[in-house]
């Protein structure tokens, strides 16, 4: 068995750290590969573990996972990972000592690992309580603009859904439509007008960004 750790800190852009880095600012993030495979990523704060993420093994069982892991700390468990239409799909099941909590998500990633969706939903009814989607066009070519012109390469929209599965907020991560960056529905597709037909997306496509479900891309 292989096993090597890497440490980030808790800034959004994921800084590396060597693990002196990381021990002098206390709080950072290490990620645990097995044989090749993430199996954990631990939360420090002050240097003392907070919790974090554990990829569980079908033959692994949860009870004991936890009190292995601390169950006073706060864990999300990872399991039952699929493979839809060339994504990944994994449930994520937050735990508060051994219960489970009143809800879990369904996170889904692309070949090169990027979530493009985090659909959260309730434990018991399986309803849609909350959601995102993200739609990424970094690199790709501006449409109106002069040849050769492409979009900054983290150029993406986040669509956010509500606890009714309806699109509640977009939050564009550029100008790209108007001096704002968030905007309620309505005001987001009064202000995009054409703006997916002109970057090529398909009817299909637009649907899937802009409604909670389908869960998993099929295109």
């Amino acid at each position: 068995m292989s096993a090597k750790m890497i440490f980030f800190t808790t800034a959004y852009d994921e800084e590396f750290l060597t693990e002196e880095e990381a021990l002098e600012v206390g709080n950072y993030r290490k990620h645990i590969w097995i044989n090749n495979a993430l199996k954990k990523e631990e939360s420090y704060r002050e240097n003392q573990l907070w919790g974090g993420v554990y990829y569980l093994s079908p033959e692994e069982h949860v009870t004991e996972v936890l009190i292995t892991l601390g169950q006073h700390l706060n864990w999300t468990l990872r399991d039952n990972k699929q493979n839809i239409h060339g994504y990944t799909v994994w449930d994520c099941k937050p735990y508060s000592g051994l219960q489970q909590d009143a809800k879990y998500s369904k996170t889904v990633s692309d070949t090169e690992g990027i979530e493009v969706a985090i659909i959260t939903y309730d434990s018991v009814t399986h309803q849609v309580k909350s959601g995102l989607k993200i739609y990424k066009f970094g690199n790709k070519p501006i449409p109106w603009g002069e040849p050769g012109s492409v979009f900054d390469e983290d150029s993406e929209i986040f669509f956010r859904f509500s606890e009714d599965g309806e699109l509640d907020a977009v939050h564009v991560n550029d100008f790209l439509f108007s001096n704002d960056f968030a905007y309620t529905a309505t005001q987001f597709f009064r202000a995009a007008g054409n703006f997916f037909q002109e970057m090529g997306l398909s009817e299909e496509e637009i649907y899937y960004y802009t409604h909670a479900e389908p869960l998993v891309p099929n295109f």
